[in-house]
């Protein structure tokens, strides 16, 4: 099935682009037309960065002959695309407790960071909806972390800023957890938007607060990587969805055997095991009254002693399904050539089996198709997928 929806002309804007979806409620992969852009060869142009029920927020910019950045909200519901306005520099800063920031003011629009923006919508109707973007600041006088949230409400129609502090258990290794914090997705549950660092822990944020806003941290209580193995590494092998009826949260966790991390094969004779927790949100987020229990553990021995097609390498990108949450979708590369071999292999976690795992790139079979710039770029650097629920919002075209 190929879904189609072609947003409506803006006035001064360029052509409006296309988006494409292939398949339903499965893994999709979305083209866009950008008349006037570089090609993909070049830049990357577009980027889909997350998504709420029907809203996805897109960033179009390029990298030369200078940076320009532009952040839209699509609305699958009314086929509507909105253009959000620049965030500038000078945007009056409220600290924490309320009080204006002495801090003098720049002026310009700020390059937004897009990978540590979340989407939020609320009401009835859907309509309020809510961008935030997330900066961690390091008070070292006061050896406090704070963070910058930059928040775009639609009902206000403008970016203001806030200076947050951040709530934790007090540990003294918390502050050192957030001073080399490294966002790696955010996710939304309940009315809770969720920086999550695969190493360090979670960072709560509830964006429609009517009282003074804070930021809470909930650290994962499962083994550490060794201490050789840098940060970045972490999101490979671990995972965080959300179920946002149920407020709740599973985390996965992917151990290899050989105690590596990242993008590499497994050792010969080598294997893995994977565990699964719950996080149950109470009403009023507090580590006294939050703990993560232990769902699962299964071993690539077990796996593997029930499907001898399954690649023999280790399993990336953990992410639970939303529909069926007993599911549990992985991403498998092969590592013979420069140009890889990919399967989806979805895990029945109630079971301990593999339900069922096919190929989402042909390696070196793709080249020459029109797959052949997808493969390459995932066999350079593969990266998660995103967990969304908008492709069922569009109509057919």
């Amino acid at each position: 099935m190929v879904r189609r929806n072609q947003a409506p002309r803006l006035a001064g804007a360029r052509p409006p682009f296309a988006v494409l979806f292939f398949g339903y409620l499965v893994f999709n992969h979305i083209y866009a037309q950008l008349p006037g852009f570089p090609g993909p060869s070049k830049e990357r142009p577009l980027a889909m960065a997350v998504t709420h029920r029907h809203l996805a927020l897109f960033r179009v910019g390029t990298m030369s002959p200078w940076r320009l950045q532009n952040l839209f909200i699509y609305s699958a519901k009314s086929s509507s695309l909105e253009r959000l306005p620049c965030c500038t520099e000078d945007l009056e800063l409220v600290l924490h407790d309320g009080s204006p920031s002495r801090h003098p003011c720049e002026s310009g629009s700020r390059l937004q960071c897009v990978s540590s923006m979340g989407l939020l919508c609320q009401g009835e109707e859907e309509e309020e909806f809510a961008v935030a973007e997330l900066k961690l600041y390091l008070d070292r006088r006061k050896r406090k972390i704070f963070a910058d949230i930059f928040l775009f409400l639609k009902s206000v129609g403008k970016w203001r800023s806030s200076h947050v502090l951040i709530l934790h258990s007090g540990n003294p290794d918390d502050v050192w957890h957030l001073y080399i914090w490294q966002t790696h997705r955010v996710i939304l549950v309940d009315r809770w938007l969720c920086w999550i660092d695969c190493m360090q822990g979670i960072l709560f944020y509830d964006v429609f607060a009517a009282a003074s806003a804070t930021i809470s941290l909930f650290r994962f209580s499962v083994h550490k990587f060794p201490a050789t193995h840098p940060n970045r590494c972490s999101w490979f092998h671990r995972g965080v969805s959300a179920f946002d009826a149920a407020s709740t949260l599973k985390f996965v966790d992917v151990t290899r055997d050989d105690g590596k991390t990242g993008y590499k094969a497994l050792k010969p004779g080598v294997g893995f095991t994977m565990t699964c927790h719950t996080l149950l949100l109470p009403s009023s987020l507090s580590s006294s009254s939050m703990v993560w229990n232990k769902d699962w553990t299964v071993t690539s021995d077990e796996l593997w002693s029930t499907d001898d097609c399954l690649p023999r390498q280790v399993p990336m990108f953990p992410q639970v399904n939303i529909d069926r949450p007993h599911l549990v979708h992985l991403l498998i590369s092969d590592f013979t050539y420069v140009m890889r071999k990919m399967w989806v292999v979805t895990i029945d976690m109630n079971t301990r089996t593999v339900e069922s795992f096919y190929q989402y790139l042909n390696g070196q079979e793709d080249i020459g198709t029109e797959q052949e710039f997808l493969t390459d770029q995932k066999s350079v650097c593969p990266s998660s997928f995103l967990p969304s629920e908008f492709s069922k919002y569009l109509s057919s075209r």
